[in-house]
């Protein structure tokens, strides 16, 4: 995510050799099956790349990344966790790709509204996935009053859009989703760069599709997206997950493999994280 430029603070951290954990939230207009495919694989991408992971799932919902097929999940939530009556590691899933999976809550029903809670989750939250190199927070706003955790305010975000080569409808659905949503995000967090990463279509169709999003958005929402990559149509993808495992493991010529690893290698080259956009402008 070449779009920030860096600032003197960061070249400083990166010449002293200091790491700095690096959060992006996604946000999705994509099948729920084909969203988790795409965060598990990316996950486990990055962990290929010598980076320890942790996927935050933050939907509160069966959709989220933590309830993926049969994969295993952590029972006991950071909600739960806030009861006082579990270990602190009982809400670390481990999966043999090599990331971690931390569940927020059950349902939104069980986040009190009160500030000093939501306060308490925020500081645990971060507290969670503190030694992580890369945190990927699956997150969901369907309401006004919708939590999330406060460290996705100052996070990278990126949309996944969904194409089909074989449906225009379903096409357009994805991409109207996107747009919508991230209309409400603009709400919600204010104007925003946002990344976008396109699946289902080779990448000169999804080149095409991020060219009428981004002008889209810059003529009616006047946010500014960036092009983070194309994960291409490719069964093996589907045949890895009944498998239990990560494409490029499974399968590591298939073409989504390929795609994936050059997506990850997008994101552990981003040099300048959100919380550095707010350092620079005195926030």
């Amino acid at each position: 995510m070449n779009y920030f430029r860096f600032d003197q603070a960061e070249g400083l951290r990166q010449m002293l050799g200091v790491p700095q954990q690096r959060v992006y939230t996604f946000w999705s207009a994509n099948r729920q099956s084909n969203k988790n495919h795409i965060l598990r694989n990316l996950a486990a991408s990055l962990v290929y790349s010598g980076r320890s992971v942790i996927l935050l799932d933050a939907t509160c919902s069966f959709d989220g990344v933590g309830f993926y097929q049969s994969q295993a999940h952590p029972e006991v939530t950071l909600v739960d966790l806030m009861g006082r009556k579990h270990a602190s590691e009982e809400v670390y899933g481990h999966t043999s790709m090599g990331f971690d999976i931390v569940r927020l809550a059950e349902s939104s029903a069980e986040i009190v509204q009160k500030k000093a809670f939501r306060s308490r989750l925020d500081q645990l939250s971060e507290s969670v996935v503190k030694d992580a190199d890369i945190v990927m927070i699956d997150a969901r706003l369907d309401r006004k009053e919708d939590y999330v955790p406060a460290m996705v305010g100052t996070s990278e975000m990126i949309l996944l859009v969904e194409s089909s080569k074989n449906s225009g409808r379903e096409t357009s659905g994805s991409i109207l989703g996107a747009y919508a949503l991230m209309k409400r995000l603009a709400n919600r967090f204010g104007r925003i760069p946002f990344g976008v990463l396109v699946s289902g279509v080779d990448e000169a169709q999804s080149q095409t599709i991020f060219s009428n999003m981004e002008q889209m958005a810059s003529e009616k929402v006047a946010v500014q997206l960036h092009f983070m990559g194309h994960v291409p149509q490719d069964e093996d993808m589907v045949r890895a997950a009944s498998l239990g495992r990560s494409v490029i493991d499974a399968f590591p010529m298939a073409l989504s493999s390929y795609a994936f690893r050059r997506i990850a290698g997008t994101f552990t080259e981003a040099n300048v994280s959100m919380q550095s956009v707010y350092e620079m402008a005195g926030v």
